[in-house]
């Protein structure tokens, strides 16, 4: 009998402590999408160990943006040269080719012209704050058909409903134990309730 699949998107994965893989020690994913065909999320607390302006340099931008200094986030181990960047923009359109709606107001995108319109304001605004929210990924997590199913059951991953406040108010190194606030939980407790369970 086939159960009708229930989807955890939009929503967060928060890393199990301690996970085991090192790409998602202490992590926090923003899950975009879950369905009968796998699951695709962002790691959304993991500086790069490069800058914005860096990551454009190679991009092929030349001007000034080149020398900004905010950071970049590591996406996930997937396809790691690919840029993304994560947005509040209800008005970018999910059916364009290079853009994945999260919500009814969070965007994901790789498209050029996102790209080039971050650079333009990012320069004209020079240290204002952004209005769009936006951060830049390199990566991006990925699961085949019931992996992520599997990961959860085996207590990898909770599962958390998306909290826009965690992810773009909290700062990034608080993000993993803010988003076990949430559930009421710490990751000392998770870990002893593990503990309890494995006796």
């Amino acid at each position: 009998m086939n159960k009708a699949h229930r989807s955890l998107a939009p929503g967060f994965l928060i890393a199990s402590p301690p996970l085991g893989d090192p790409n998602f020690d202490r992590t926090v994913v923003l899950l975009a999408v879950h369905n009968e065909d796998g699951a695709l999320g962002f790691v959304v607390n993991r500086v790069a160990p490069m800058s914005l302006g860096e990551v454009l340099k190679l991009a092929g931008y030349k001007g000034p943006e080149s020398k900004d200094e905010g950071p970049v986030f590591l996406g996930g181990p997937v396809a790691p040269t690919m840029g993304w960047i994560l947005c509040v923009d209800p008005s970018l359109d999910a059916e364009q080719e290079g853009v994945l709606a999260v919500d009814g107001r969070i965007r994901i995108t790789s498209r050029r012209a996102a790209f080039d319109e971050l650079v333009q304001e990012r320069v004209a605004q020079a240290g204002a704050p952004d209005p769009k929210r936006r951060m830049v990924m390199l990566g991006y997590s990925g699961w085949g058909p019931g992996q992520l199913e599997k990961e959860i059951g085996t207590g990898a991953w909770l599962p958390t409903p998306l909290d826009e406040g965690v992810l773009f108010d909290v700062d990034v190194d608080d993000r993993w134990e803010r988003a076990y606030a949430l559930h009421g939980l710490t990751p000392a407790v998770m870990m002893s309730m593990r503990t309890v369970g494995e006796a």
